[in-house]
């Protein structure tokens, strides 16, 4: 009985692992579990070890996609302020609510860089 409780429980806690895993799917000036954000102006692949592309143009209101797809290796998208989750594979959206331009960067690859341009 002992050995098929241990085989019970490693599955549920495999099970709650694999729950817990799923891609941080938006966030806005803070981090949120809201799947809003507004319209997708521009998409950046991480692949490579690099952003791709590295600059993106927007306008205020609009939101980035930051693809993550370089799995096995894992990324994040740091901005001053907010950041999405370090993952291998999954989707992070920020919605831009003022023009500027953002740099942002992977804190786990030292070269890998990018920029946000929001117009008004």
């Amino acid at each position: 009985m002992n050995g098929r409780r241990s085989v019970l429980a490693g599955s549920l806690v495999a099970m709650l692992a694999l729950s817990s895993c799923s891609s941080h799917p938006s966030t806005s000036s803070t981090p949120t579990t809201s799947a809003a954000h507004g319209p997708v102006g521009a998409v950046v692949d991480l692949k490579f070890i690099s952003f791709v592309p590295q600059q993106v143009t927007v306008h205020v209101g609009q939101a980035v996609e930051w693809k993550f797809e370089d799995d096995p290796v894992a990324h994040n998208v740091t901005f001053t302020g907010f950041a999405s989750p370090t993952e291998a594979a999954g989707t992070f959206f920020h919605t831009f609510e003022q023009p500027g331009t953002f740099h942002y960067r992977c804190t786990i690859h030292v070269n890998m860089t990018g920029t946000v341009v929001v117009l008004p």
